[in-house]
């Protein structure tokens, strides 16, 4: 065995240094006034633990006294969602009341000169895919009163004609489709035509008054309206104004390119007109007659 090397080890030193601060401590406990120790000691210490105390007392007045469980936590904020929820679905309602105020307000003026109107708010709920000439679905139907060929308009003016009625809802043909057909007027000129709808014109949202004068004197900016022959429609329903006047390329005949008041490719909330002064007088005087006894 390498004494030398054992001696000059840490282990050693570690050993010796121990052996020392037990001799120590042995004669500190004879010597008088080794009892000054733990006095020094406990100087330092009570202080400290008085600290300690005072900061312990002081987080428990902050902390609340009755802690809540995670359950408890959890159904408060399963309210709080319950009640924004609620919130949400009350300023939803309040924008759409005021959506529709702000259209009957636009209507009200039309209304008053046509006392006859009998109409049925609706709404959009559905668009077809496929129709080039952007027609839609409407909530209301035949359980509302609503037939076929009623007007359909805005608050600004005519956009279309029920083409089919179900009981809860209906289809409807705009004024940008061909086969939608309505007599129509200059209301500055009296120039008359046809509305009825172009493939050229239906994604540009406009449409055009057909068979019109040679003649005529008809320019842009002119407002068009309904003839109301036929009792299909009301007389002076609004439908738009000129764009500009053209040649058909098909026949040469003129028509009028015509802005519609109201995005029809994209309205949401319209009127049904329901009843009307002169609504089918036409097609009454078509019935067959009873016969004379």
């Amino acid at each position: 065995m390498d004494f030398k090397r054992f001696f000059k080890s840490n282990g050693f030193k570690l050993f010796v240094a121990c052996c020392f601060i037990a001799a120590g401590i042995s004669i500190l406990t004879f010597v008088p006034g080794a009892n000054l120790i733990p006095k020094i000691v406990d100087c330092i210490v009570t202080p400290m633990q008085m600290v300690s105390n005072d900061f312990t007392d002081a987080a428990a007045s902050v902390l609340p006294k009755n802690q809540k469980s995670a359950d408890e936590y959890e159904k408060e904020i399963k309210n709080l969602k319950t009640e924004l929820v609620r919130m949400r679905a009350i300023l939803v309602d309040y924008y759409d009341v005021k959506r529709e105020n702000a259209q009957y307000l636009k209507f009200y003026g039309f209304k008053k000169q046509n006392k006859s109107l009998k109409f049925k708010t609706a709404e959009v709920i559905a668009r077809d895919p496929n129709d080039l000439f952007y027609g839609f679905t409407l909530d209301k139907g035949s359980s509302d009163g609503v037939c076929e060929n009623d007007p359909v308009i805005t608050e600004n003016g005519l956009i279309g004609r029920v083409s089919a009625v179900r009981e809860h809802s209906c289809r409807v043909k705009t004024i940008l489709s061909p086969e939608y057909k309505m007599g129509a007027i200059d209301a500055e000129t009296g120039d008359s035509g046809v509305v009825t709808g172009k493939k050229s014109l239906a994604d540009i949202n406009q449409t055009a008054l057909m068979y019109i004068s040679a003649q005529n004197k008809i320019k842009p900016d002119d407002i068009i309206v309904t003839t109301g022959l036929g009792g299909i429609c009301p007389k002076g329903l609004p439908i738009g104004k000129v764009a500009e006047t053209k040649n058909d390329d098909y026949d040469s005949s003129f028509y009028a390119v015509i802005m519609p008041f109201d995005d029809v490719k994209n309205v949401i909330d319209v009127f049904v007109l329901t009843d009307f002064s002169g609504k089918g007088e036409i097609a009454a005087e078509l019935m067959p007659k009873p016969a004379k006894n």
